[in-house]
């Protein structure tokens, strides 16, 4: 069958038959992927964020994280702001739980069917009708969000529901957890936590030194529970918390392909959220008899009740002043800069391409020993640089396919002079 075959044709034709093969199976395999880690180091730190599988449909794509952070406005949330009432329109101040069950049940009326509350709904001797009230209000929301300060002290207290119901096991994380914050109780008592229809996150963790970067992670025993802003993204988009990524000391994706929070070892934001105006604010006075068009028709759910009062915890009124900005900046996908894509040549271009490719080593083929594995090995050295060079410019080139002509070229070589040699 040798025989069939001109001595000089057999070494172009078997480094056609790699190219051909890998041109046709190594996009999107294990191989191609880690070429592309490897131009994508060249180009920025990690973490990486890579989509397509290299083919002519779907090309690789790189996104890797903004050097600065601005929060997408589109973002911000709708805020009912609970200030200092000084109209005096509710029973008292700061407002009882049936002042509480006015505000909210507005919220239905004025068309909110998915609410947070900011603000801590906590009592020390609350009017039992009152939280009846209450109580009956929240179970009325489709989703309700709900905010407490957490802290750590020395007899641990077992996790409240809406915090369970907001939290997942530590063995969902990926990575390093020994940093994160760990938490076993609220300090307050009487902190009203809604229904089954609630998660809790949140506002602030007592024992930690206030931070331009707010905090999204803490532990408490076996489970992770998050800041009350981030559930309020997750909320917004109706995802469930079982799809976020969370690799401490790198980033936090909402869902497969959502928005990404780059986070330190200790779960803070790594960006700083900045200042911004919430969409709409709107005080907890109008709501009493503002019209039903009281809420700006495309603003994005959920309405946010905000403790804004003057005698406010200073905790509590750095989260308030925070908040608009924190929640756009993890609801917005501005932390990533835009994806870039690296295009291949059409298909006729690259069979062109890689002819021409395997035309030139038929020539190098005909050299002298020692300068053909000289120039072999020049022609894989440029391959390596093209591919390298081109992918600066968006260009995915078929390096692979012609780095496995050169290396079978080389071998056929190889095997033909020592056989030469041998007779």
């Amino acid at each position: 069958m040798s025989g069939l075959i001109h001595p000089r044709l057999r070494l172009p034709l078997c480094a056609a038959l790699a190219a051909l093969a890998a041109w046709l199976l190594v996009p999107g395999s294990a191989i191609d992927r880690a070429l592309f880690g490897l131009v994508a180091r060249s180009r920025a730190n990690p973490p990486f964020f890579i989509t397509g599988d290299g083919s002519f449909q779907k090309p690789w794509q790189l996104r890797t994280f903004a050097s600065v952070q601005r929060p997408d406005t589109g973002s911000a949330p709708l805020i009912v702001s609970l200030g200092d009432d000084a109209g005096a329109f509710f029973q008292s101040s700061p407002p009882s739980p049936i002042d509480m069950a006015v505000i909210l049940s507005n919220f239905q009326r004025l068309g909110a069917t998915k609410a947070a509350t900011a603000a801590v709904l906590a009592w020390d001797a609350p009017d039992p009708i009152g939280l009846a009230a209450l109580d009956k209000v929240l179970g009325r929301f489709d989703s309700l969000v709900m905010a407490a300060p957490l802290t750590r002290g020395a007899a641990a207290e077992p996790l409240p529901e809406a915090f369970r119901n907001a939290s997942l096991p530590i063995s969902h994380v990926r990575g390093e957890i020994t940093a994160l914050p760990v938490v076993n109780r609220i300090p307050l008592t009487g902190v009203i936590l809604g229904r089954e229809n609630t998660r809790a996150g949140f506002q602030s963790l007592d024992f930690e030194a206030a931070s331009r970067f707010p905090p999204l992670l803490a532990r408490w025993e076996d489970r992770v529970v998050f800041a009350f802003p981030l559930l309020v993204a997750l909320q917004r988009f109706d995802m469930p918390l079982e799809g976020m990524e969370i690799r401490p000391g790198e980033f936090l994706r909402l869902w497969p392909q959502g928005p990404v929070v780059p986070l330190d070892r200790f779960g803070r934001m790594t960006a700083e959220p900045g200042n911004l105006s919430p969409y709409a604010e709107i005080s907890a006075e109008l709501l009493i008899d503002g019209g039903d068009e009281l809420f700006p028709k495309q603003a994005p759910q959920p309405v946010i009740l905000r403790d804004d009062r003057s005698a406010a915890e200073p905790a509590t009124r750095r989260f308030s002043a925070e908040l608009p900005a924190t929640i756009a900046a993890i609801a917005s996908d501005t932390s990533l800069v835009p994806a870039r894509s690296f295009a291949r040549f059409t298909l006729c271009q690259e069979i062109v391409l890689l002819a021409v490719w395997i035309a030139g080593i038929a020539l190098v083929s005909r050299l002298a020993a020692y300068a053909r594995q000289i120039t072999y090995s020049a022609l894989a050295a440029f391959a390596i640089g093209a591919h390298f060079i081109a992918a600066s410019q968006g260009v995915w080139l078929p390096a692979l396919a012609a780095l496995a002509a050169v290396v079978v070229a080389f071998v056929v070589s190889r095997i033909r002079w020592m056989r030469v040699g041998l007779t």
